[in-house]
């Protein structure tokens, strides 16, 4: 019951078992690379024998399948049987003889139902091919006294012409008779595995389940095995339900894998190396993650980046997230048999119920570029229709996504990496079993992967000065462009036709235009080709590329890019031909693989040593002047000019920088007649009171002795003196004074007053702004006398000021008597004119100061001063009969030129 149990879940497995490689009848999911799937070759076998469980591309196409009847053994009950296809001849397969063998003393062979080619393998040189059925029993003890059937498993080794074959039973001792202990239920065969001389077999019932590998040497007759002597490896582990082996501790050893997806739950895998007829455990650090994840129910031992040490995949095909999405777990090899695990798992499109890895197939290098690749099956993925994705090996390991994904009608396969001469030369195949319960197989062949070496050929230098070329007559700078192309890889017959697009200085500045166009083509600076060649041969084809007139940028260098791919494939017919040629199909190496980039420059002459540039900076400010000097009119406009000369005494100047700063209250507006200056200017805040403008000048480029001027313009905020210039403020403040009453008599004795200041005038006053610029912050000071020198009374006080701005002055403590005179002397004077001054600061003089604020261009203020006079006081004036007359002249105040304004009166006798 424990072994049909076993053989049950084995049947489940191995049914599945890499299913996932079926290429017939697709419908891509995902870019192709070069699997033909236009062209698949069916072969079918009988109904209901798991024809296509396994397949195997040898001499001819070699189809396992595990029930079905022998055409040589009637008695025997679908003991199985392996199928040799005719590629070319008709689809034919008929099935190779295995034939009786005598396996020992206690042993009686019954090949009912040993699921004979349950695993196929071949010698990697072409040599022997392998058929194992795990099966297979020894019945001795169990018709001598009915005990259990042993299933020690059975493989055949057959020679490579198929003729002859050798029946290897590893398990089988003499007398012995008990089921599950040591080697009586170790089922050799459910997989195997061959090198160059050793033949690896699987046993998973080896001591109860616990599992076991076999190997037995083709040179030295010697069958070496694990035991699990420490227990190291659990009970109900399966070990060896998957092998491979490898160059796992150097390049020149071989070293054993066997999977163990049953220990603890959670499956391993084990390196073994090989001491005699002992197999020892070398890495125990390989194990799965998840209970009922199944890891090691697939191995494969795989150089990924080709370093000469071999790399391992496991797969976990029942590892669930949702429900049996399955995993496959990438190993790299650090040397002495280190496997660092990869950062990544590879999950394919992670399927519900996918069973994803449940087979690893290594497929060879068949896209040609020097690392081999991987085919890894998902046979439930969509509802049972199956999937297979193929993998990349890359220098640094494997790609982390699958380069070609394909759906299939049918349910499981199995996929083996060989070469067929079928055609005319090998081509790189992939095998599938397609449907093992429609009893169909398919053959995919791989299209033939092109290498193809592209370049460009260009002159180092570009001479911008000299026309070497006509177009449209006239003479023109240009260059030669060749693109050049060489197919290589494997020999490929007939000529193959490259197509590619060239464009001209692809990576030219955003902001100028292009340099180079195409003649032909208007002016656009991309053109297309096509050229024929054959394998190895180098075919080059030229096109002249004109520089534009207009060109300044001769700094950047100037790159040519050619995009290419594969055109058509003509082939001679031959009747020999058995298979029809594939179409070949360009070899992917990643992102712009097909890609060729090569550039140029821009020739310099220079005359300096070091071809040295001699930039000279020239800078004034665009002023009126007065007397030959120039000065700036606070107020008068808005704007400013500041005309910079930038010249190049020297050699070509390449990125040319003019930096100017100027303080954060002027504002820049712009560059005049910048494009046809090629001046580019943006603005930088260095300080919250500095602020930058940095221009590129020239676009890129100034030639020796040249000029470029540049004149920015800026905005006032505030009607500030910003330069150094020359003092001279552009405001004039034209002031006008009236006095009314303008004359009074005094000196009557009969008309003495009873108040001291009997006579009132009102001054009035209008200041105007005559200049050229706003005057800030406008005052006036206007001074009046208080006595008659050199007396001390009090001539005269301000009784009140009359205006709509603020006014102040102060007011006097001095003596106001009115009964001071006394007779006097009078000398008659026949005209005589008195001047009273104040000067700032006389204590004797009253000041009266008003503030009118920004006094703008043309605007006038107007103020009223109520003044009291003693006239008691000017009867001490030698003169008599007074008449006196308050001036009203005007006063041009300067503010540089006069420091003050006169206060004038004229006396004239009565």
């Amino acid at each position: 019951l424990a072994a049909e149990g076993m053989e049950a879940r084995v049947r489940d497995g191995r049914m599945f078992l890499g299913e996932a490689l079926c290429l017939c009848y697709l419908w891509s999911f995902a870019a192709g690379y070069n699997l033909d799937v236009d062209g698949p070759l069916q072969f079918r076998g009988p109904n209901g024998s798991l024809f296509g469980y396994t397949v195997l591309l040898h001499r001819a196409l070699l189809v396992g399948a595990p029930v079905a009847d022998s055409s040589f053994s009637r008695a025997a009950k679908k003991p199985g049987a392996v199928y040799k296809c005719s590629v070319t001849d008709g689809r034919h397969c008929e099935q190779l003889p295995f034939g009786h063998h005598s396996c020992g003393k206690t042993c009686y062979p019954e090949d009912d139902n040993q699921w004979m080619g349950v695993s196929l393998s071949r010698r990697p040189d072409g040599g022997d091919v392998v058929a194992c059925g795990h099966r297979w029993k020894n019945v001795f003890y169990s018709k001598q006294d009915n005990q259990n059937k042993l299933p020690h498993g059975v493989c055949y080794k057959f020679t490579p012409d198929l003729t002859q074959s050798r029946a290897l039973t590893p398990c089988y001792r003499d007398h012995q008779r008990k089921f599950g202990e040591d080697y009586g239920s170790c089922q050799a065969g459910i997989s195997n595995f061959q090198t160059k001389d050793l033949i690896i077999m699987g046993a998973p019932g080896t001591s109860y389940w616990t599992g076991s590998v076999l190997v037995y040497n083709t040179s030295s007759n010697v069958v070496a095995a694990y035991l699990d002597d420490d227990s190291t490896v659990q009970y109900g582990s399966y070990l060896g339900y998957a092998v491979s082996a490898g160059h796992f501790l150097h390049r020149e050893s071989m070293e054993i894998v066997g999977g163990a997806p049953q220990h603890g739950q959670t499956g391993r895998a084990y390196v073994f190396s090989m001491q005699g007829n002992l197999l020892s455990i070398i890495n125990t650090e390989l194990k799965g993650t998840k209970l009922g994840s199944y890891y090691g129910a697939s191995v494969c031992a795989i150089d990924l980046n080709s370093d000469g040490l071999s790399d391992l995949l496991v797969g976990a095909p029942m590892y669930s997230s949702v429900r049996e999405e399955g995993r496959v777990h990438v190993y790299i090899n650090q040397g002495n048999a280190n496997l660092t695990e990869a950062k990544f798992v590879l999950v394919g499109r992670d399927s519900y119920a996918a069973r994803f890895g449940e087979t690893i197939a290594n497929l060879g290098d068949i896209d040609n570029d020097g690392f081999p690749d991987v085919a890894v099956g998902a046979p439930q993925e969509d509802d049972l229709q199956g999937a297979i994705y193929i993998y990349n090996g890359r220098k640094n390991g494997i790609t982390r996504t699958f380069s070609q994904v394909r759906p299939s009608w049918c349910l499981r396969g199995v996929c083996w990496p060989s070469r067929y001469g079928g055609g005319g030369g090998q081509v790189t195949t992939v095998l599938s079993k397609a449907g093992a319960l429609q009893s169909v197989s398919v053959l995919c062949r791989t299209r033939p992967v092109v290498k193809v070496e592209a370049f460009m050929l260009l002159p180092d230098r570009v001479n911008r000065t000299i026309p070497q070329c006509r177009e449209n007559g006239q003479p023109t700078v240009c260059v030669n462009v060749s693109v050049c192309f060489r197919v290589t890889g494997r020999p490929i017959g007939g000529r193959i036709e490259m197509r590619y697009n060239l464009t001209a200085d692809a990576h030219h500045k955003e902001a100028f235009p292009l340099r180079f166009y195409f003649h032909g083509n208007g002016t656009s600076n991309i053109t297309v080709g096509r050229v024929k060649t054959k394998h190895n041969e180098l075919t080059c084809e030229t096109h002249q590329a004109f520089m534009r007139k207009d060109v300044r940028d001769i700094f950047t260098p100037i790159y040519f890019e050619v995009t290419y791919e594969l055109g058509e494939h003509s082939t001679a017919r031959s009747s020999s031909r058995t298979l029809p040629a594939l179409k070949p199909i360009l070899q992917q190496r990643g992102e712009n693989s097909n890609v060729v980039t090569n550039k140029t420059e821009f020739a310099r002459y220079c005359a300096w040593e070091n071809c040295s540039t001699n930039l000279q900076v020239f800078a004034h400010l665009v002023l009126p002047s007065y007397n030959n000097m120039p000065y700036f009119a606070l107020g008068n406009g808005k704007t400013i000019m500041l005309n910079t000369t930038l010249v190049n005494a020297g050699d070509d100047a390449f990125l040319p920088m003019l930096h100017l700063r100027f303080p954060s209250n002027l504002h820049y507006i712009k560059v005049l007649d910048a494009e046809e200056k090629y001046v580019s200017c943006d603005i930088t805040e260095e300080s919250k009171s500095i602020v930058g403008l940095d221009c590129s000048v020239g676009n890129l480029y100034i030639g020796p002795h040249a000029k470029v001027n540049a004149r920015p313009a800026a905005e006032m905020q505030m009607c500030v003196c910003i330069f150094n210039l020359h003092k001279r403020l552009n405001f004039l403040l034209f002031t006008c004074s009236y006095v009314s009453p303008t004359s009074f008599v005094f000196g009557d004795p009969d008309l003495i007053p009873i108040d001291c200041y009997a006579e009132k005038f009102n001054y009035t006053y209008k200041v105007v702004n005559t200049g050229l610029s706003k005057a800030l912050s406008a005052q006036v000071e206007i001074l009046f006398p208080q006595t008659v020198a050199p007396h001390t009374y009090r001539l005269l006080r301000v009784a009140g000021v009359q205006v709509g701005f603020k006014c102040s002055y102060r007011r006097s403590f001095m003596n106001e008597t009115c009964s001071f005179l006394s007779p006097v002397l009078v000398v008659t004077l026949t005209k005589e004119v008195l001047l009273q001054f104040c000067s700032p600061g006389d204590s004797l003089c009253l000041p009266v100061r008003c503030a009118f604020g920004d006094l703008d261009v043309g605007k006038e203020v107007t103020l009223q001063v109520e003044v009291e006079l003693n006239p008691m006081v000017l009867q001490l004036l030698p003169v008599s009969d007074h008449v006196l007359t308050p001036s009203e002249v005007p006063a041009d105040c300067l503010p540089v030129t006069e420091e003050f304004c006169l206060m004038s009166f004229r006396g004239d006798t009565a």
